[in-house]
């Protein structure tokens, strides 16, 4: 069935292909960034859906010692918990010599009592050459969920911060993590590229839905109305 976005929906035969572009794009990304004399940033999203593709771009033949990843978000939980999203990032990198990747996760800190720490770095490493997203079942996308007081606060198109702790304890996705840092929706949408990893028929069906949907309860359509062109979504069934 032909697409009914209005963006960029590319599609591939199988998951695995699907990856395989991805891990391209970054590394045309990267290219351009070093071709230009200076370090690429990148930001990546947590699951389980990314990682071989992350493991594809990490196998990559870069110069990885002038690459900076960083996590769109992460559950404010150690990296010996199965639900660390750096845990994943730092396991799927792990052939990607003299890689630097900046956690969100501080060990003896609340969410909110990390933010000055976390938005420093962040400033340094802003604007981002592209930024990976996932989405929910629910159509969240980084910690953006439906219900969350906090939701306002991450979508603020004014926002000077790069991240926020988060309370997502009144969405039943993301429990048993309720708090969380993330990236801001400005810190995500000036990036020169923000792609999508979608896989499923079902998850397909959501994205196409939330394009009408209120942000509130769709709030990967802020991300993206604020790319525009820039969005572009990767997806196998």
């Amino acid at each position: 069935m032909e697409s009914t976005l209005a963006f960029p929906l590319l599609s591939f035969p199988s998951r695995p292909a699907a990856g395989e572009a991805l891990a391209s794009a970054l590394a045309s990304r990267v290219a351009e960034a070093h071709k230009a004399g200076r370090r690429a940033r990148i930001a990546l999203s947590g699951g389980s859906s990314p990682e071989p593709a992350y493991r594809a771009f990490a196998a990559l033949d870069l110069n990885w010692s002038q690459i900076d990843i960083a996590l769109v978000d992460d559950r404010w939980v150690s990296t010996d918990n199965p639900g660390s999203n750096q845990a994943m990032i730092e396991r799927a990198f792990g052939a990607a010599t003299g890689v630097t990747i900046h956690g969100l996760v501080r060990p003896t800190l609340s969410a909110r009592q990390a933010e000055a720490d976390i938005n420093a770095i962040m400033a340094e490493l802003r604007p981002f050459d592209a930024i990976v997203l996932g989405m929910g079942p629910d159509a969240h996308t980084a910690s953006w969920f439906p219900g969350s007081p906090d939701l306002a606060a991450c979508l603020n198109p004014d926002t000077r911060a790069s991240v926020i702790g988060v309370d997502a304890g009144q969405a039943p996705v993301a429990l048993p993590y309720r708090e969380r840092m993330t990236m801001t929706l400005p810190c995500v949408c000036e990036a020169g590229h923000v792609l999508l990893l979608l896989f499923g028929d079902d998850k397909k069906a959501i994205l196409e839905s939330a394009v009408t949907a209120p942000i509130t309860q769709a709030p990967i359509r802020a991300a993206i109305e604020a790319a525009g062109p820039r969005f572009v979504t990767f997806w196998a069934s």
